[in-house]
Formats: structure tokens, C-alpha cells, sequence
């Protein structure tokens, strides 16, 4: 199974400082010596003694695993802000919040069941991971539309410009971004393509590289705030559709626990709303949890982009978070032209696309 991509290569030295080790969110809290958060209940809970109480208690400690630490991503900061806002303990469920070391991936995780839940990639990564034997379904999408971006040097004015030049790029390549260089008229196998273990967006402007993979939410922030020049390329600029954050739930947990699932998800959407409302208190969260080290400016701008992203291209008419089996096919048909799959795959085998939008009316989510 591919190692997941690090979002930040500042990111990356502190999580590789912290080790290979689990940590609860109530473990980092203390370890941090953060303040309680005084919980911010939601208009109403589930009464004690209700059957749909009972059957939340029942799931035990729900784990989620997050794949980039206490990052300002959606799938991320609105589910560390439904722990902190006690969403989560509204609706009789008990969560942890796992930073996952950066030597294991949060796919694997989930799919052997140690933690429940995971998310952050996109259709045609979730696709992947299920073909190579993952044990979970999807059963949320943030957005219709990639997060997934190419950065090169400012002296480039066309895509094709990158033929005899090197690109760098993660373990995986996204699909949607050869999707993108191919409609740019670029012959692929003249970039030199290589993989970039440092992660650091720098090296596009100091370095060797013409060309980086990146997120529209990350090292572009990164670069501007240290006033480095580049352009940012973007598969929905040359029409390319795609999906950002995925969150996927182990097969078996969603199978016994359908209700703790589906109101996991209710609390976290009902954190995403808050945050597009406080996004300063919400980013303090996570600043909170991980100390010093976090870079309260860039987490701002991060969630900026990102809740920004999926407020403008959920389904239209439909909740964020809602999904359907079109929204994924185009990255379902790409995964299989690019040869990263053999044969096309059950979309309605892979995805939920029930759960999320049984929580909405319309675009109005339900709480309790």
C-alpha cells in the first residue's frame, strides 16, 4: 500500500520529531498543557435513554485517524473541532482523535479496523486503495472539484514547456494532474519525472525542480509567504473534474455500527459549519494541540482555501459532504485509462452515497 503524501515538509519535521506513537487527543492536550475547552453544545442532544443513544455507546471509542496531524484541512479541523465543541458527546459518542505516525498510513488503519475512520484523499485515491484490498467504504466527499495542484517556475507560461525538465512529485502521482498535463499537450514521457522525499516546496525555486506536485491549500501559502515567485496550475482550469477529502469508515464497523456512523459524520459536518463561522477559534484548536510548532497564519489561510473549496463545489442543491456514483466516475474511468487499475471497479461497492445525504434536508443539516 503506498505511504500517504505529507502536506508540508514543516509539517514533515515535526512528525518525524514526534515518533512512531499513538496519540488520543486528550494525550496531546495534556502533553501540551492546553486549556479546556468549555463545549459549545449544538441546538439539541440525543436524550440519554434513547435507543439511538443506547446504539452510540454501543460502537465504543470511535477512532479517527488523522492522516496529516492537527491540520487546517477540511476532514480534519471540523472533526478535532466536534471533539473540542462536544458535538461528538452530544450525540452519545465517544471519539479519539489518532496522530498517526508518519511511518503508518491512516488507509491501513482503518481498513484492519485499530482506528474506524480516516480521510483527506480523493476518489481516485480512496479507488486505488480499495482495489489493493483495503477493507473500508467511502461514505463522504467534501467536494467535486481536486485540491491536487501543479506548481512550476514562474518562467513557464505553458505546460508543454516542462518536456526535458524534472517534475517532482509524491509516491503517487495524482491522476487528475497527467489528466491535466496530457490536455495541456504535453508528451509525458519528456518529463522527467521523480520522487520527492524532502517535500519541500522550496526546492522548486532553489532547487532542481521545474515542476512540484502540490495541494491549492498548502505549499502555495508556503511560497507566498516567503515571497517566492511560481505559477499554479489547476486541473479545473482546463476542465477536469475531480474529488478532495474522501472520508472512508471500516467495512465491518459501519456494518454494526450504522448509527454511530452516520452521526460521526453529522457532528463533524455540524463542526465544518462552525468553523466557516469562527475559523479563528477553530484553527486555535488545533494550534492548542500541537504547540509552538504549529504556524497559526498558514493554518489560517489553509482553512481558508480549503472550507472555501467546499462551499463552492459540494453537489449542487446538496449538503457538503453529500456524494454520489457520478461525481466519481470521471477519476473511476481516469484510474483505469492511466493504468493505475486493471478492470473498471463497482462504484456502488466503494461508496456510501446514502449516509450523508440521509442527514440533510436539502442543504440544511439535521441535528437531533
Amino acid at each position: 500500500m503506498q505511504q500517504r503524501e505529507r502536506r508540508s515538509w514543516r509539517r514533515l519535521a515535526v512528525l518525524v520529531a514526534l515518533g512512531p506513537v499513538f496519540l488520543s487527543s486528550a494525550t496531546v492536550a495534556a502533553a501540551a498543557n492546553a486549556p479546556a475547552v468549555t463545549p459549545q453544545p449544538a441546538p439539541a442532544a440525543l436524550a440519554p435513554g434513547s435507543q439511538e443513544c443506547h446504539a452510540n455507546n454501543a460502537a465504543g471509542t470511535v477512532r479517527f485517524a488523522s492522516p496529516f496531524g492537527y491540520d487546517a484541512s477540511d476532514g480534519i479541523i471540523d472533526v478535532y473541532a466536534a471533539l473540542k465543541l462536544g458535538y461528538f458527546a452530544d450525540l452519545c459518542l465517544k471519539v479519539d482523535f489518532v496522530y498517526v505516525p508518519f511511518t503508518e498510513s491512516p488507509y491501513s488503519l482503518v481498513s484492519a479496523g485499530t482506528a474506524q475512520i480516516t480521510g483527506e484523499g480523493s476518489a481516485a485515491d480512496a479507488i486505488v486503495q480499495e482495489s489493493e484490498g483495503s477493507d473500508f467504504v467511502a461514505i463522504s466527499t467534501y467536494g467535486d472539484t481536486s485540491d491536487y495542484a501543479l506548481l512550476t517556475r514562474s518562467g513557464i507560461t505553458k505546460l508543454t514547456q516542462l518536456e526535458g525538465k524534472v517534475l517532482g512529485y509524491h509516491p503517487t502521482f495524482p491522476v487528475v494532474l497527467r489528466e491535466m498535463l496530457v490536455k495541456a499537450g504535453v508528451n509525458l514521457s519528456k518529463v522527467r519525472s521523480v520522487v520527492d522525499p524532502s517535500f519541500n516546496p522550496l526546492l522548486l525555486v532553489h532547487g532542481t525542480f521545474s515542476a512540484i506536485q502540490a495541494y491549492q491549500s498548502n505549499e502555495p501559502i508556503t511560497l507566498r509567504a516567503d515571497h517566492e515567485p511560481f505559477t499554479m496550475w489547476t486541473p479545473a482550469q482546463f476542465g477536469i473534474p475531480g474529488t478532495f477529502n474522501v472520508q472512508v469508515v471500516n467495512r465491518k464497523f459501519l456494518a454494526s455500527h450504522p448509527s454511530a456512523t452516520a452521526d460521526f459524520l453529522r457532528a463533524e459536518l455540524m463542526a465544518f459549519n462552525y468553523c466557516t463561522r469562527n475559523p479563528v477559534t477553530c484553527v486555535d484548536f488545533l494550534a492548542k494541540a500541537q504547540g509552538p510548532t504549529f504556524d497559526v497564519a498558514h493554518g489560517e489561510a489553509e482553512w481558508k482555501v480549503e472550507s472555501t473549496l467546499a462551499l463552492d463545489h459540494h453537489l449542487a442543491g446538496k449538503g457538503v459532504g453529500v456524494q454520489t456514483t457520478a461525481e466519481w466516475a470521471p477519476e473511476a474511468d481516469a484510474v483505469v485509462h492511466y493504468k493505475l487499475l486493471d478492470k473498471a471497479v463497482d462504484l456502488g461497492a466503494v461508496e456510501n452515497t446514502t449516509i450523508a445525504a440521509s442527514l440533510y434536508h436539502g442543504t440544511q443539516l439535521i441535528w437531533p
